[in-house]
């Protein structure tokens, strides 16, 4: 990082352009590269086989760590990128931990330049079921209570590319970005 870091600041200074080095996951590049680098090189393990990259500084989605450690960790890296930097994490529904998600909010606030948290916020027109709309094993998304599977009577809100959207991906995003409404926390705007 230090550096990429390094060169957009000697690029910046040679042309007088506004190089900067900005840390953002950019999950449709990454999925499209993916693709792509599949198609030339084949399936790689722990590489091409996943459908998608994890760049910039961002922990892997797979990585089984606490979301204090994974914003611990790129907080690091926020400093370094001049041209901003955005960091999230993904939790499950905190109405009943209303303690436990004002930590991790207090902590994002005293550690981290800028993130946000992402839940789920789903809705089954069909049964009235709030709370995650499950990925089944065909890849199709699904009502957990009543199995309804048709996407005009679901509403799936998920957060891509950093906003939040509601519709329906393609398979690596729906793999992946099972993340969903973003609430930001900017320590620079208090």
């Amino acid at each position: 990082m230090h550096y990429l870091r390094d060169t957009v600041d000697k690029w910046k200074k040679d042309t007088g352009l506004g190089f900067a080095l900005y840390g953002t996951p950019a999950e449709s590049l990454c999925y499209r590269f993916a693709r792509v680098d599949k198609e030339r090189f084949g399936e790689i393990p722990d590489v091409t086989d996943k459908g998608y990259y994890t760049n910039s500084y961002h922990v892997d989605v797979r990585e089984k760590i606490t979301a204090f450690q994974k914003l611990k960790f790129e907080s690091e890296f926020q400093t370094i990128s001049s041209g901003g930097a955005i960091s999230y994490v993904e939790i499950p529904n905190m109405k009943n931990n209303l303690s436990a998600l004002e930590a991790l909010v207090k902590y994002m606030y005293d550690n981290i330049q800028y993130a946000e948290v992402n839940t789920k916020s789903d809705y089954c027109q069909v049964c009235g079921f709030d709370g995650e709309i499950i990925i089944n094993d065909d890849n199709e998304w699904e009502c957990p209570n009543c199995g309804n599977k048709d996407h005009s009577k679901l509403n799936v809100t998920r957060r891509t590319c950093g906003y939040l959207g509601e519709n329906f991906w393609n398979v690596r995003k729906d793999k992946r970005n099972q993340g969903s409404c973003a609430s930001h926390v900017n320590r620079e705007t208090e």
